[in-house]
């Protein structure tokens, strides 16, 4: 079998990844067993389960579930490694991985402040982390207990997506924990409060040597209409805020990386995850203005060894595009992106999707399919068109011939100068169906 090229070379902070690809903190980065795996399956880099120090103040067995109504991976509660768990973690993954690149994915929420966070940051490059990154956008701890109870000051600790809305104080965390260590300070935030950009914009003036985010959001998961209370997860008794993620997500997570890009401009380095699942969402990232691309959701859903396809899938359109390098294509999406007020529009109604209501059956008060039919009648196939007519509504083959044809006054062709004959066409096809028994 041909051995893998995994290489696709990029630099963030001094460092050189050879893809930009790393597997975002998760539960699929929590152990060193995981960590070894990733490095077989060709990535980058892994950013390491979140660490919080004192012990996490909400800690419990998640409950993970993919719902087909939304698309989505979504998960209520959530488990965290402590400080010693995590500063372990790196040790023991160091003295066995060769060239995966490890970010600390850390959190403070004790009573010491900034203090807190250095101490962290240190210790985490004593013990061999080659990247130090912020958590400031995990939404289901300080942030979930906030929005459940309605109350700012529900929750004493503002840790992730809470504290990550205050760009004061988490330039304030940045300054300082740059100051202190030599290696790389990356930083994550939350779209929670639609100010991603302003604060990212905020954290490289402080120092950040790469900001992005992860997109997830919290929202309600699915009801049980005959019992709203009850969970929509095993194990669990009652309906909770869910953490949601996944495939669905890489639109928003697009937009955010672009309003990073667009505010920051050309230099900054941008690291970003959210609804990344195959190749060409990789583009669409980099176009958008992204440097470094993380994933989590798909290795839960996939696993790791995907990562020969999406490298693949890269190059070879880098390749039938003259891309010699990511960056030849990143932000190429930026400048043309314009508001509702600017973009080009003409005369007309339009849909990319051909199964949306025309205005000619929308205007219908039977809602009579007269966009279908009148394809029937130009195909020959008067019997199908008769059908769809007379199987509208009641009475149709009556109401056909006496309605005052509202359709018509929307008819797109319109803008031609003439609209199609819809009720002309609907009389003739009910006279043929007569006729034909």
């Amino acid at each position: 079998m041909k051995e893998r090229d995994f290489n696709l070379p990029v630099e963030v902070a001094g460092i050189k990844f050879k893809n930009p690809f790393y597997v975002a903190s998760g539960p699929t980065t929590k152990s060193v067993e995981q960590l070894k795996r990733i490095e077989e399956c060709g990535w980058a880099a892994a950013s390491i389960k979140l660490t919080i120090d004192p012990d996490p103040y909400i800690n419990r067995v998640p409950r993970y579930a993919v719902f087909d109504d939304r698309k989505a991976l979504c998960f209520t509660a959530e488990k965290r490694l402590k400080f010693k768990e995590g500063l372990k973690l790196v040790d023991d993954a160091k003295k066995v991985l060769n060239d995966l690149i490890l970010l600390a994915n850390v959190t403070y929420s004790g009573d010491k402040g900034v203090e807190g966070w250095v101490n962290m940051a240190v210790q985490f490059e004593n013990i061999g982390a080659d990247i130090i990154e912020l958590n400031m956008c995990c939404p289901n701890m300080s942030f979930n207990v906030e929005l459940s109870n309605c109350d700012d000051t529900a929750c004493a600790v503002k840790t992730g997506a809470s504290l990550g809305q205050n760009e004061q104080a988490v330039a304030a965390i940045v300054r300082e924990v740059k100051k202190a260590i030599k290696i790389p300070l990356f930083v994550k935030l939350t779209p929670e409060g639609g100010r991603i950009s302003q604060i990212a914009h905020a954290l490289f003036e402080a120092g950040a040597d790469a900001v992005g985010g992860t997109s997830n959001r919290l929202a309600i998961p699915p009801i049980n209409l005959d019992d709203p209370g009850a969970s929509a997860y095993h194990l669990q008794d009652e309906i909770s805020m869910s953490c949601h993620c996944g495939a669905w997500l890489k639109p928003l997570a697009l937009r955010d990386t672009y309003e990073m890009r667009r505010r920051v401009g050309p230099e900054p380095s941008i690291m970003q995850a959210g609804g990344i699942t195959k190749w060409s969402d990789a583009v669409e990232m980099f176009m958008c203005g992204a440097d470094l691309i993380g994933i989590c959701a798909e290795t839960l859903m996939s696993g790791y060894d995907f990562m020969g396809d999406m490298v693949d899938g890269v190059r070879g359109f880098m390749k039938s595009h003259g891309y010699k390098t990511t960056r030849d294509m990143r932000d190429l999406v930026v400048p043309h992106v314009k508001s509702a007020a600017d973009v080009t529009l003409y005369a007309g109604y339009a849909s990319v999707k051909g199964d949306l209501a025309a205005p000619c059956k929308f205007e219908c008060p039977a809602n009579v399919p007269a966009q279908a039919y009148v394809r029937m009648i130009a195909e020959g196939d008067y019997k199908r068109a008769y059908d769809l007519i007379v199987n509208a509504a009641p009475l149709m083959s009556v109401c056909g011939q006496v309605c005052a044809h509202p359709c018509e006054l929307t008819c797109t062709h319109g803008v031609t100068g003439r609209t199609i004959p819809i009720h002309d066409l609907k009389t003739f096809t009910l006279s043929e169906g007569k006729k034909r028994g």
